[in-house]
Protein backbone atom coordinates (compact mmCIF):
# COMPACT_ATOMS: atom_id res chain seq x y z
CA UNK A 1 0.00 0.00 0.00
CA UNK A 2 2.84 2.40 0.88
CA UNK A 3 4.61 1.65 -2.41
CA UNK A 4 1.37 2.24 -4.32
CA UNK A 5 0.82 5.53 -2.50
CA UNK A 6 4.26 6.88 -3.42
CA UNK A 7 3.88 5.63 -7.00
CA UNK A 8 0.66 7.63 -7.25
CA UNK A 9 2.44 10.66 -5.81
CA UNK A 10 5.16 10.34 -8.46
CA UNK A 11 2.47 10.73 -11.07
CA UNK A 12 0.79 13.88 -9.78
CA UNK A 13 3.58 15.82 -8.03
CA UNK A 14 5.33 16.85 -11.30
CA UNK A 15 1.95 17.99 -12.65
CA UNK A 16 1.27 20.05 -9.52
CA UNK A 17 4.72 21.66 -9.59
CA UNK A 18 4.62 22.55 -13.30
CA UNK A 19 1.06 23.91 -13.19
CA UNK A 20 1.95 25.87 -10.04
CA UNK A 21 4.92 27.41 -11.86
CA UNK A 22 2.58 28.51 -14.63
CA UNK A 23 0.03 29.93 -12.22
CA UNK A 24 2.70 31.81 -10.23
CA UNK A 25 4.15 33.18 -13.48
CA UNK A 26 0.79 34.69 -14.37
CA UNK A 27 0.10 36.03 -10.87
CA UNK A 28 3.54 37.66 -10.79
CA UNK A 29 2.95 39.12 -14.25
CA UNK A 30 5.89 37.22 -15.71
CA UNK A 31 3.57 36.24 -18.53
CA UNK A 32 0.03 37.18 -19.43
CA UNK A 33 -2.69 34.76 -20.45
CA UNK A 34 -3.09 36.41 -23.90
CA UNK A 35 0.64 35.94 -24.52
CA UNK A 36 0.43 32.31 -23.39
CA UNK A 37 -2.49 31.72 -25.75
CA UNK A 38 -0.16 32.54 -28.64
CA UNK A 39 2.33 30.02 -27.28
CA UNK A 40 -0.51 27.49 -26.86
CA UNK A 41 -0.98 27.62 -30.63
CA UNK A 42 2.69 26.74 -31.02
CA UNK A 43 2.30 23.84 -28.58
CA UNK A 44 -0.75 22.51 -30.41
CA UNK A 45 0.61 22.94 -33.94
CA UNK A 46 4.30 22.16 -33.34
CA UNK A 47 5.25 20.65 -29.98
CA UNK A 48 2.47 18.06 -29.62
CA UNK A 49 2.70 16.74 -33.22
CA UNK A 50 6.48 16.35 -32.84
CA UNK A 51 5.97 14.50 -29.54
CA UNK A 52 3.56 12.11 -31.25
CA UNK A 53 5.87 11.80 -34.28
CA UNK A 54 8.87 10.93 -32.09
CA UNK A 55 6.99 8.32 -30.06
CA UNK A 56 5.52 6.59 -33.13
CA UNK A 57 8.84 6.73 -34.99
CA UNK A 58 10.63 5.08 -32.05
CA UNK A 59 8.03 2.33 -31.60
CA UNK A 60 8.85 -1.29 -32.35
CA UNK A 61 5.88 -2.49 -34.39
CA UNK A 62 7.33 -6.00 -34.61
CA UNK A 63 5.73 -6.58 -31.20
CA UNK A 64 2.32 -6.30 -32.87
CA UNK A 65 -0.63 -3.98 -32.33
CA UNK A 66 -2.78 -3.85 -29.21
CA UNK A 67 -5.81 -5.31 -30.99
CA UNK A 68 -7.80 -6.19 -27.88
CA UNK A 69 -7.16 -2.78 -26.33
CA UNK A 70 -8.07 -0.99 -29.56
CA UNK A 71 -11.35 -2.87 -29.91
CA UNK A 72 -12.26 -2.15 -26.30
CA UNK A 73 -11.27 1.52 -26.64
CA UNK A 74 -13.14 1.96 -29.91
CA UNK A 75 -16.37 0.52 -28.50
CA UNK A 76 -15.99 2.57 -25.31
CA UNK A 77 -15.37 5.82 -27.19
CA UNK A 78 -18.41 5.19 -29.36
CA UNK A 79 -20.52 4.66 -26.22
CA UNK A 80 -19.11 7.86 -24.66
CA UNK A 81 -19.82 9.72 -27.92
CA UNK A 82 -23.49 8.69 -27.86
CA UNK A 83 -23.65 9.53 -24.15
CA UNK A 84 -22.07 12.96 -24.82
CA UNK A 85 -24.60 13.79 -27.53
CA UNK A 86 -27.80 12.95 -25.68
CA UNK A 87 -27.21 13.36 -21.91
CA UNK A 88 -26.25 17.09 -22.02
CA UNK A 89 -29.51 17.76 -23.87
CA UNK A 90 -31.37 16.49 -20.82
CA UNK A 91 -29.61 19.12 -18.70
CA UNK A 92 -30.33 22.17 -20.88
CA UNK A 93 -32.32 23.11 -23.94
CA UNK A 94 -29.62 25.59 -24.96
CA UNK A 95 -27.76 23.85 -27.81
CA UNK A 96 -24.64 25.98 -27.35
CA UNK A 97 -24.32 24.96 -23.69
CA UNK A 98 -25.11 21.28 -24.30
CA UNK A 99 -22.47 21.29 -27.07
CA UNK A 100 -19.82 22.63 -24.67
CA UNK A 101 -20.70 19.99 -22.06
CA UNK A 102 -20.83 17.19 -24.62
CA UNK A 103 -17.42 18.06 -26.03
CA UNK A 104 -15.91 18.25 -22.54
CA UNK A 105 -17.32 14.84 -21.67
CA UNK A 106 -16.06 13.16 -24.82
CA UNK A 107 -12.71 14.86 -25.40
CA UNK A 108 -9.99 14.18 -22.84
CA UNK A 109 -6.45 15.59 -22.77
CA UNK A 110 -5.11 12.20 -23.87
CA UNK A 111 -1.57 12.55 -25.23
CA UNK A 112 -0.33 15.11 -22.71
CA UNK A 113 -1.59 13.22 -19.66
CA UNK A 114 -0.91 9.82 -21.19
CA UNK A 115 2.78 10.48 -21.80
CA UNK A 116 3.27 12.19 -18.42
CA UNK A 117 1.57 9.45 -16.39
CA UNK A 118 3.09 6.54 -18.34
CA UNK A 119 6.63 7.89 -17.99
CA UNK A 120 6.10 8.62 -14.29
CA UNK A 121 5.03 5.01 -13.70
CA UNK A 122 7.13 3.01 -16.15
CA UNK A 123 10.14 5.21 -16.91
CA UNK A 124 11.13 7.65 -19.64
CA UNK A 125 10.22 6.51 -23.12
CA UNK A 126 7.92 3.72 -21.95
CA UNK A 127 4.80 5.09 -23.61
CA UNK A 128 4.20 2.42 -26.25
CA UNK A 129 0.64 1.57 -25.22
CA UNK A 130 -0.31 5.25 -24.89
CA UNK A 131 0.99 6.03 -28.38
CA UNK A 132 -0.49 2.90 -29.94
CA UNK A 133 -3.95 3.64 -28.57
CA UNK A 134 -3.41 7.28 -29.50
CA UNK A 135 -3.48 6.26 -33.15
CA UNK A 136 -7.15 5.44 -32.57
CA UNK A 137 -8.04 7.85 -29.76
CA UNK A 138 -6.76 11.11 -31.26
CA UNK A 139 -8.68 11.01 -34.56
CA UNK A 140 -11.75 9.51 -32.84
CA UNK A 141 -12.10 12.19 -30.16
CA UNK A 142 -11.46 14.98 -32.69
CA UNK A 143 -14.14 13.62 -35.01
CA UNK A 144 -16.57 13.07 -32.15
CA UNK A 145 -15.96 16.56 -30.76
CA UNK A 146 -16.65 18.17 -34.13
CA UNK A 147 -19.82 16.10 -34.60
CA UNK A 148 -21.08 16.90 -31.07
CA UNK A 149 -20.53 20.63 -31.57
CA UNK A 150 -22.09 20.71 -35.01
CA UNK A 151 -25.12 18.57 -34.10
CA UNK A 152 -25.92 20.69 -31.08
CA UNK A 153 -25.35 23.95 -32.96
CA UNK A 154 -27.11 23.28 -36.26
CA UNK A 155 -28.72 19.87 -35.86
CA UNK A 156 -26.63 18.32 -38.63
CA UNK A 157 -23.02 17.41 -39.38
CA UNK A 158 -21.49 17.41 -42.88
CA UNK A 159 -19.17 14.42 -43.12
CA UNK A 160 -17.02 15.89 -45.88
CA UNK A 161 -16.19 19.01 -43.89
CA UNK A 162 -15.53 16.96 -40.77
CA UNK A 163 -13.18 14.63 -42.64
CA UNK A 164 -11.16 17.53 -44.06
CA UNK A 165 -11.05 19.23 -40.64
CA UNK A 166 -9.68 16.06 -39.03
CA UNK A 167 -7.03 15.63 -41.73
CA UNK A 168 -5.87 19.21 -41.08
CA UNK A 169 -5.42 18.50 -37.36
CA UNK A 170 -1.67 18.86 -36.57
CA UNK A 171 -1.74 15.74 -34.37
CA UNK A 172 -3.14 13.66 -37.23
CA UNK A 173 -0.54 15.10 -39.61
CA UNK A 174 2.22 14.22 -37.14
CA UNK A 175 0.97 10.64 -36.81
CA UNK A 176 0.60 10.18 -40.59
CA UNK A 177 4.13 11.49 -41.19
CA UNK A 178 5.55 9.16 -38.55
CA UNK A 179 3.83 6.12 -40.05
CA UNK A 180 5.03 7.14 -43.52
CA UNK A 181 8.63 7.30 -42.31
CA UNK A 182 8.27 3.89 -40.62
CA UNK A 183 6.59 2.17 -43.58
CA UNK A 184 9.00 3.61 -46.16
CA UNK A 185 12.01 2.93 -43.93
CA UNK A 186 13.19 6.53 -44.15
CA UNK A 187 15.94 7.58 -41.79
CA UNK A 188 16.28 11.01 -40.23
CA UNK A 189 19.70 12.71 -40.18
CA UNK A 190 21.19 12.79 -36.69
CA UNK A 191 21.21 16.61 -36.30
CA UNK A 192 17.55 16.82 -37.38
CA UNK A 193 16.55 13.94 -35.11
CA UNK A 194 18.36 15.60 -32.21
CA UNK A 195 16.30 18.76 -32.72
CA UNK A 196 13.06 16.75 -32.97
CA UNK A 197 13.85 14.89 -29.74
CA UNK A 198 14.70 18.13 -27.93
CA UNK A 199 11.40 19.74 -28.86
CA UNK A 200 9.38 16.57 -28.21
CA UNK A 201 10.99 15.96 -24.82
CA UNK A 202 10.13 19.50 -23.68
CA UNK A 203 6.47 19.23 -24.70
CA UNK A 204 5.14 17.83 -21.42
CA UNK A 205 6.97 20.48 -19.39
CA UNK A 206 5.84 23.51 -21.40
CA UNK A 207 2.31 22.15 -21.78
CA UNK A 208 1.72 21.72 -18.05
CA UNK A 209 3.22 25.17 -17.36
CA UNK A 210 0.81 26.53 -19.98
CA UNK A 211 -2.08 24.76 -18.23
CA UNK A 212 -1.07 26.53 -15.02
CA UNK A 213 -0.98 29.91 -16.72
CA UNK A 214 -4.47 29.29 -18.04
CA UNK A 215 -6.01 28.17 -14.74
CA UNK A 216 -8.32 31.12 -14.42
CA UNK A 217 -12.06 30.70 -14.09
CA UNK A 218 -14.07 32.89 -16.49
CA UNK A 219 -16.54 34.96 -14.51
CA UNK A 220 -20.26 34.29 -14.68
CA UNK A 221 -21.76 31.31 -16.44
CA UNK A 222 -24.13 28.62 -15.26
CA UNK A 223 -22.55 27.01 -12.19
CA UNK A 224 -25.10 24.19 -12.16
CA UNK A 225 -24.26 23.15 -15.72
CA UNK A 226 -20.56 23.50 -14.94
CA UNK A 227 -20.96 21.13 -11.99
CA UNK A 228 -22.86 18.64 -14.14
CA UNK A 229 -20.21 18.76 -16.88
CA UNK A 230 -17.38 18.17 -14.39
CA UNK A 231 -19.33 15.36 -12.73
CA UNK A 232 -20.01 13.61 -16.02
CA UNK A 233 -16.41 13.87 -17.30
CA UNK A 234 -14.44 13.19 -14.11
CA UNK A 235 -16.76 10.86 -12.18
CA UNK A 236 -19.40 9.18 -14.36
CA UNK A 237 -17.24 8.26 -17.38
CA UNK A 238 -14.38 6.64 -15.39
CA UNK A 239 -16.76 5.00 -12.91
CA UNK A 240 -18.53 3.28 -15.80
CA UNK A 241 -15.60 2.32 -18.00
CA UNK A 242 -12.68 1.67 -15.62
CA UNK A 243 -14.41 -1.32 -13.94
CA UNK A 244 -15.11 -2.69 -17.42
CA UNK A 245 -11.42 -2.35 -18.29
CA UNK A 246 -10.49 -4.16 -15.07
CA UNK A 247 -12.98 -6.97 -15.74
CA UNK A 248 -11.66 -7.32 -19.29
CA UNK A 249 -8.23 -8.09 -17.85
CA UNK A 250 -6.04 -5.20 -18.95
CA UNK A 251 -2.86 -4.52 -16.98
CA UNK A 252 0.31 -2.43 -16.82
CA UNK A 253 0.85 0.05 -19.68
CA UNK A 254 -2.43 -0.91 -21.36
CA UNK A 255 -4.36 -0.18 -18.16
CA UNK A 256 -2.46 3.09 -17.76
CA UNK A 257 -3.43 4.18 -21.29
CA UNK A 258 -7.08 3.26 -20.69
CA UNK A 259 -7.08 5.14 -17.39
CA UNK A 260 -6.08 8.29 -19.28
CA UNK A 261 -8.70 7.69 -21.99
CA UNK A 262 -11.44 7.68 -19.35
CA UNK A 263 -10.06 9.82 -16.49
CA UNK A 264 -8.09 12.64 -18.16
CA UNK A 265 -9.56 16.16 -17.87
CA UNK A 266 -11.14 17.95 -20.79
CA UNK A 267 -8.66 18.84 -23.53
CA UNK A 268 -7.40 22.42 -23.63
CA UNK A 269 -8.28 22.51 -27.34
CA UNK A 270 -11.94 22.17 -26.34
CA UNK A 271 -12.14 25.89 -25.58
CA UNK A 272 -10.95 27.39 -28.90
CA UNK A 273 -12.87 24.76 -30.85
CA UNK A 274 -16.09 25.53 -28.95
CA UNK A 275 -15.65 29.24 -29.68
CA UNK A 276 -14.86 28.62 -33.35
CA UNK A 277 -17.97 26.46 -33.82
CA UNK A 278 -20.38 28.77 -32.00
CA UNK A 279 -20.79 26.81 -28.75
CA UNK A 280 -20.67 28.37 -25.28
CA UNK A 281 -16.98 29.31 -25.05
CA UNK A 282 -17.21 30.55 -21.47
CA UNK A 283 -18.64 27.25 -20.23
CA UNK A 284 -16.08 25.30 -22.28
CA UNK A 285 -13.23 27.27 -20.69
CA UNK A 286 -14.63 26.72 -17.20
CA UNK A 287 -14.90 22.99 -17.83
CA UNK A 288 -11.27 22.81 -18.95
CA UNK A 289 -10.13 24.75 -15.87
CA UNK A 290 -12.12 22.81 -13.25
CA UNK A 291 -11.54 19.33 -14.71
CA UNK A 292 -7.79 20.06 -14.92
CA UNK A 293 -7.67 21.04 -11.24
CA UNK A 294 -9.75 18.05 -10.16
CA UNK A 295 -7.68 15.65 -12.29
CA UNK A 296 -4.75 16.03 -9.89
CA UNK A 297 -6.81 14.28 -7.23
CA UNK A 298 -8.76 11.84 -9.38
CA UNK A 299 -5.73 10.56 -11.30
CA UNK A 300 -3.91 10.16 -8.00
CA UNK A 301 -6.81 8.08 -6.63
CA UNK A 302 -7.16 5.94 -9.76
CA UNK A 303 -3.40 5.33 -9.86
CA UNK A 304 -3.39 4.40 -6.17
CA UNK A 305 -6.30 2.01 -6.63
CA UNK A 306 -4.87 0.30 -9.71
CA UNK A 307 -1.38 0.02 -8.18
CA UNK A 308 -2.87 -1.45 -4.99
CA UNK A 309 -4.78 -4.01 -7.07
CA UNK A 310 -1.57 -4.90 -8.91
CA UNK A 311 -2.95 -3.79 -12.27
CA UNK A 312 -0.30 -1.16 -13.03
Amino acid sequence: MTESFFAALRVVIPMIILMSLGWISRVENLITRPAMKEFDRLIFKFFMPLLLFKNIYEMDFSQGFLIKEMIFTGISLLAIFIFAIYVPRLLTKDGNKSAAIGQAVGRGNYILYGVAVSEALFGEGNVGAVVMLGVLVIPAINIFAAVILELNRSGQAKLGKLFIAVLKNPMIIGAICAFAFKILGLSIPAPVWSAIRSVANSTTTVSFISLGVGLEMPEGGDKKLLAWGVFLRMIVVPIIFMPLAILTGFKDQSMCALMIVFAAPSAVASYPMAVAMGADGKLAGQLVCVTTLISVFTIFLWTLLLKTLGLM
